[in-house]
């Protein structure tokens, strides 16, 4: 599609010019990152002095690629669109030093949290402004993170890192500067990740953090982090067993650890601390795994399966809100805001705990298993964060 210079045409003509522009624009976004949580065509048309200017950034590729090319064809039309990571942050990882790491749609401590990461997760750094960084996170989720939430690294000390792990296995406890319990040097939470350094001293172990910083945790707080990276198989018992032990933890938008968690994060966390690695937000976790058919009876369903809620567009396409543990009988555990924390609820009517709005809100019901698409074993989900581009 070769068009004339637009400095030759009239306003209208030079409108509708832009109108295909963006088009074309679009269409490149619906192709490249029809979701913006995991991939990014953020490009914008500006008119200028000497022509229409293509600008912005993607993290694909091909999308980089493909809108040179669109400007090369379009005369008078150019492009500084930049390919994310850009090339000073190429090459540059980072490894969270927090134990709960907050995570925000744009850079900003005011800005909405969307999610979280734990102490001594690997991410990816893709863009900076101004103190903070735009990283992708072993789900691939893409969101803003404050520069004191991490420490650098490169592929060599990510590498070095993630060699000789132990992951905490209680919702929460501490390391302290000495055996004795003197300072507190930071809490960690279930799933955060250090290293042991040297053998235990009496009840503690000595342990590493991502900024060296060192101290003493009771050593039956820890397990081995092989068990978190290779789980082998999904045991959904043990799934169901974590999620339990949530009970009662309270609701926030955008968490996801054992403080306090979102519908999406509960079940997040349930498998990651089970050795899986599964996409963050419902409307993601809905097309991960296997469909399981609904009927009035709910007579497919099996323990564990995960429940989706939420509504129907205009357009008859569906809005995905929330999701949940099934739990059998007619029964499901979650975390909602309504309730305000994770809790029981029952989609039959003859149940005192009964949810009337969940039962006319369910739309969809999925079975995640070992090698369905969207579930990842944590270590493979490490892995693919610095062994390979994560973009397409």
């Amino acid at each position: 599609m070769l068009l004339a210079a637009i400095s030759c045409k009239t306003g209208a003509e030079r409108e509708s010019d832009l109108a295909q522009y963006e088009n074309a624009v679009t269409d490149l976004q619906q192709r490249f990152a029809p979701d913006r949580r995991t991939d990014r065509v953020e490009v914008r048309i500006s008119p200028t002095s000497s022509g229409p200017q293509l600008s912005g950034y993607t993290t694909v590729p091909a999308a980089a690629r493909a809108l040179d090319s669109l400007a090369a064809q379009w005369s008078g039309v150019s492009s500084s669109v930049a390919l994310l990571p850009r090339a000073e942050l190429t090459g540059e990882y980072g490894i969270i030093r927090t134990s709960v790491a907050n995570i925000r749609t744009e850079p900003g401590h005011s800005q909405e949290l969307t999610s979280q990461a734990l102490l001594g997760t690997p991410i990816e750094l893709l863009d900076a402004r101004d103190g903070w960084y735009l990283i992708r996170t072993p789900d691939r989720y893409i969101a803003w993170l404050e520069e004191g939430a991490f420490v650098r690294t490169d592929r060599t000390g990510l590498t070095a890192w993630l060699s000789e792990l132990s992951t905490c296995g209680l919702a929460q406890t501490d390391v302290w500067d000495t055996p004795e319990r003197g300072r507190l040097v930071s809490e960690l939470v279930a799933g955060c990740l250090v290293q042991r350094v040297g053998p235990p001293t009496g009840d503690y172990q000595l342990v590493r953090l991502p900024d060296d910083r060192r101290g003493y945790v009771r050593a039956t707080d820890l397990k081995d982090y092989a068990r978190l990276a290779q789980p082998g198989r999904v045991v959904v018992d043990s799934i169901l067993q974590t999620a339990y032990q949530q009970v009662g933890r309270p609701y926030l938008w955008g968490g996801t650890s054992t403080k306090a968690m979102d519908c999406s994060g509960f079940t997040k966390t349930a498998y990651y601390l089970n050795g899986y690695v599964i996409p963050r937000d419902a409307s993601q976790q809905v097309h991960a795994g296997v469909d399981v058919p609904l009927d009035d009876g709910l007579t497919a369903l099996r323990r564990g399966d995960l429940l989706f809620f939420g509504s129907y567009r205009d357009d008859g396409s569906e809005r995905v809100t929330h999701v949940g543990f099934y739990l059998g009988k007619g029964r499901f555990l979650h975390a909602g805001a309504d309730n305000d924390y994770i809790t029981e609820n029952s989609l039959l009517e003859k149940d005192a705990d009964f949810a009337p709005h969940r039962k006319e809100s369910l739309l969809r019901a999925r079975r995640l298993r070992e090698g369905s698409p969207g579930v990842v074993p944590v270590g493979e989900a490490f892995e693919r964060l610095y062994t390979r581009s994560s973009s397409r």
